[in-house]
């Protein structure tokens, strides 16, 4: 084989040889590139997860002090009573109110009820429990027992009840009660079987009570 031909061979190593370690490094520098890009949007995901868990623990503190508020309002026993607990209603709020047949779905049918409601004499709350789940940042469901108890005729009376209070954030970035059911808490027939307790955990949602 002449020399010429040799360097011919030699030459076309090397060319090939460049070529393949080009790719290589490009193919490097691609995969960097991509890593360096992805890096940065899964921590930003991570962080937005991050914040979104805590806007909806916020959430869940603000609608548990609303019901709160709603338990001390209307077992105040202050002069303006009607009109504290009527406020935390919303102008189309509904109202199925403990001791009353009818829906009550106008400000000034829920402002009757309270009328005769939050004034029963020495009218307190014994005991309180419940859940409360966010369905997202402005739209939360408390629902779980309370037990009222008032004086009547010299008499210390007791009514165990249940509740679902569903809450939105107006506006003014308040929470409201847009829909509250509360009942009488039924005796149940002795056929009807009884469910595990630990319903009550709340594992999906925040449990409050007192």
């Amino acid at each position: 084989m002449s020399l010429s031909k040799d360097l011919a061979i030699v030459s076309s190593l090397k060319f090939f040889n460049l070529i393949w370690n080009r790719k290589k490094l490009i193919s490097f520098v691609s995969v960097t590139a991509l890593l360096v890009a992805i890096t940065p949007l899964s921590s930003f995901a991570h962080l937005c997860s991050l914040c979104s868990s805590a806007q909806m623990e916020k959430a869940e503190k603000k609608v548990a002090e609303t019901t709160d508020t709603w338990l001390n309002t209307v077992t105040s026993g202050s002069e303006g009573v009607v009109d504290e607990v009527v406020a935390l209603y919303a102008e189309d709020g509904i109202l199925w109110g403990t001791v009353s047949e009818q829906v009550r779905d106008t400000p000034a049918e829920i402002r009757d009820y309270f009328e005769y409601f939050a004034k029963l004499p020495e009218l307190s709350v014994s005991s309180y429990k419940g859940c409360i789940r966010m369905y997202d940042e402005n739209l939360a469901i408390n629902s779980g027992y309370y037990t009222f108890t008032y004086s009547k005729d010299g008499e210390t009376k007791e009514v165990p009840a249940r509740y679902s209070f569903t809450y939105q954030k107006n506006g003014s970035n308040q929470w409201e009660i847009i829909e509250h059911h509360s009942s009488a808490l039924p005796e149940a027939p002795q056929a009807l079987e009884i469910v595990n307790a630990e319903q009550d955990a709340c594992e999906n949602g925040l449990l409050v009570e007192r």
